[in-house]
């Protein structure tokens, strides 16, 4: 008797997503995970969502921009969001994507943020952060009438960040990775001699907090 085979011959299967490994990954941080998952299927009830379904009466961004809210529109054509968005893009050395909408989100994942170098690492993780962080505002300002500045969202985001990226272990001191150590003001002990794990890639490997 087998457990993984009584498994598989029980459980639903489900076509793995091109861009689950933009959510799951070493190292990332469950509770921004756990809300980038739906972002990248459109699942959350954005205010469009809900005022298709006869549920509240308002369908406008709470961030007060004057469009209508959606998945697209909040992530990150809104003028509030696509400002803590171009700042996270900054930080890890990214350029500006030609379009704002999470379609094209989705596509910059998938092309530019796969991988086990740092660098990739850290692309990924600071999408789940500003996703986590600007669904988290939002929800703010419609339950608790709270708002926080740009300012303060991006200070909350580069705290999580930078404490997880803390934790990395074998990274390898190359340009690239160390102006994103810079930008993000991230401790320089995470660099190792080029020598033993990861020496060939730059990776990442974390462990269960400082060495």
């Amino acid at each position: 008797f087998s457990f993984k085979l009584e498994w598989e011959s029980t459980r639903l299967a489900i076509p793995l997503v091109p861009w689950g490994k933009s959510v799951w990954f070493s190292g990332a941080i469950p509770r921004h995970a756990f809300c980038l998952w739906p972002t990248f299927q459109k699942a959350h009830f954005t205010r469009d969502k809900l005022h298709r379904l006869g549920i509240g009466q308002c369908s406008l961004c709470p961030f007060g921009c004057g469009q209508q809210e959606s998945i697209d529109h909040l992530f990150f054509q809104c003028p509030f969001t696509k400002s803590i968005w171009s700042k996270v893009l900054h930080l890890n050395n990214c350029p500006f994507p030609a379009a704002w909408n999470w379609e094209n989100i989705v596509k910059w994942a998938l092309d530019h943020s796969i991988g086990n170098q740092f660098h990739l690492w850290m692309r990924r993780t600071g999408l789940a952060a500003s996703v986590y962080h600007c669904w988290r505002e939002r929800n703010n300002i419609i339950f608790r009438q709270s708002a926080a500045s740009p300012s303060v969202l991006l200070a909350r985001i580069t705290s999580d960040v930078a404490r997880k990226a803390a934790m990395c272990m074998s990274i390898i001191d190359t340009l690239t990775n160390r102006s994103i150590v810079d930008n993000w003001e991230i401790e320089e002990s995470i660099f190792l001699p080029c020598s033993g794990y990861g020496s060939g890639l730059g990776g990442a490997r974390f462990g269960n907090g400082r060495r």
